[in-house]
């Protein structure tokens, strides 16, 4: 066989996932900068953290990924970069899974039904744990 028909074969892959992370990108990103600015209040720096997370993204050629990975990903490199507000300072110390549940439903408005989705939970399991997460700031937070 030639090496022209294994690059062609190579490249027909390629093309397919390529498009399908181009229409990831385009479905989540968004999503993505709203979290990022909400988290550090600069849109500039917003723009910056979701290119970033994209990014690596791209460059794991192992897996597709998922939506729940990207936005865990999203906050995790916020809180990273972020001023220690005592909102954030709380947000740390609660599961990634639970404080991105509290931020897209609480701060951003989405559904509970989409926020389970987004996260891969029943929507019962999301209610559950944003009630908890709720607990958890408002002692976290309280005077």
């Amino acid at each position: 066989m030639s090496s022209s028909v294994l690059t062609a074969t190579g490249r027909e892959r390629a093309e397919p996932s390529l498009a399908a992370f181009e229409r990831f990108v385009r479905v989540h990103h968004v999503t993505v900068f709203r979290l990022t600015v909400c988290l550090l209040g600069d849109r500039v720096a917003a723009e910056e953290v979701t290119e970033q997370v994209f990014v690596e993204l791209s460059r794991r050629h192992d897996r597709e990924p998922s939506t729940a990975t990207l936005l865990l990903g999203s906050v995790e490199r916020c809180l990273d970069r972020a001023a220690p507000t005592p909102l954030l300072k709380a947000l740390r110390r609660i599961e990634g899974a639970d404080r991105t549940g509290w931020l897209l439903h609480d701060v951003l408005r989405f559904p509970t039904a989409r926020v389970a989705e987004l996260l891969t939970q029943s929507e019962p399991e999301s209610l559950t744990r944003l009630h908890r997460t709720r607990l958890a700031l408002s002692s976290r937070l309280a005077p």
